[in-house]
This record gives C-alpha cells, structure tokens and sequence, in this order.
C-alpha cells in the first residue's frame, strides 16, 4: 500500500472512530502481503478496543455481482476488559484478524458480508473456531463501510466477529441474515459484536 494509501485509511477511521490515537502495529514476518493493523483504545464514544488492517486491500478479488467492493479492510472490535497493552493478548487478536484478512489473496477469492470461516484449532484453551463477516453497524456514520483511496479504488471495511463452536453452529442453522440481528439486535438486546478469547456470554 502506498503511503498516501495509508494516510487517507488512517484518516478515515480517525475521522469515523472520533480520535486520532492509533498505534500501527507491523507485520513481524512479510511473507510478499504486507498488512499493518492499526490499533485504537476504547474511547467515551466507542468504549471498546478497535483493530483494523492496512494492506489487505492490495489485493483485488475477483469481481461478483451485488457485492460493495472489490477490495476489502478489516475491523475487529475488541472487549474493553481484555487487556491489547500486552503483547501475548494482542497478539493472539494480531493473529486472528490476519488469518481472515489473508483468506481472499491465498484462495484467489472474494469476502464479502455474510461470509464465515472455520478453521481446526488444536488448542484446547482457545475456544476460537471461526469467524463472522458482519458489516460495521455500531459506529454511528454508516460512511465508515467505503473508504476511497484512488480515483477508481475504493474499498469496502467489513468487521471481523470471532466465533466459538456454539455460535458457528448457530450461524448454520439460522443463516447469515438472522445472526447479524443477533450480533446487533433492534430492540434493547445485549449487543455480542465484541470479540472476546472466551466467551462471558454463551448464545
């Protein structure tokens, strides 16, 4: 990604997060897809941890009908309770965010809203089997789903909502269109857009 990319990216989640705090965090090894993530704390107006990715967009996925774009960032909203000052814990989010925001490049793909991942996990403390592509509903100015980079490159930034093998069974059972109203229901239901590494509320 170019710098002046990377400058308008992080200006459009400054402007659309309300703060200018972020701290880049940089790929430790490149393997030829260099992908930043951008870290931001939880604030008064969004009191909760905001990870996004620089760079996946590099890569142009192959065009499908009805779909936002054809290059796409990554957000994840992460639990104010966990603790991304320490290294081990932003790490393992590091990681995950990364998993996801490689997909499309490493299967010559496209990801859009509504698309979900599953993937073998051999670690029996990490209760993490998968991955939700939801659209960004909570940040109040729905605008923060584009960001134009270039006079014919715009991007679509998706959120990244981790799952547990409960919720991916849910998902196939109920689809796409019903678990997002779970993830963020209309009426006064608790909202479960968070990421967390265990769940503190079971579906």
């Amino acid at each position: 990604m170019k710098i002046k990319e990377m400058d308008k990216l992080t200006k459009h989640f400054d402007t659309y997060f309300e703060q200018s705090d972020c701290l880049v965090i940089h790929p430790v090894v490149d393997c030829g897809e260099h992908i930043d993530v951008l870290l931001y704390e939880p604030s008064e107006k969004y009191p909760f941890w905001k990870l996004v990715t620089m760079g996946a967009s590099d890569y142009k996925m192959p065009s499908i009908d009805n779909t936002i774009a054809n290059r796409n960032e990554y957000i994840m909203f992460v639990d104010a309770s966990e603790d991304l000052t320490k290294i081990e814990i932003v790490g393992w989010y590091h990681e995950k965010l990364l998993s996801v925001a490689q997909f499309a490049s490493s299967n010559s793909t496209h990801i859009t809203y509504g698309h979900s991942f599953e993937w073998e996990n051999d670690d029996p403390n990490d209760e993490m089997v998968g991955a939700f592509i939801e659209f960004p509903q909570v940040i109040e100015n729905a605008n923060v789903l584009r960001c134009k980079l270039g006079m014919i490159k715009t991007i679509a930034c998706l959120q990244v909502v981790l799952l547990n093998d409960d919720e991916l069974k849910k998902l196939l059972e109920i689809g796409p269109q019903e678990f997002s109203e779970y993830l963020y229901p209309n009426n006064n239901g608790r909202a479960h857009f968070l990421c967390e590494r265990h769940r503190s509320e079971r579906f």
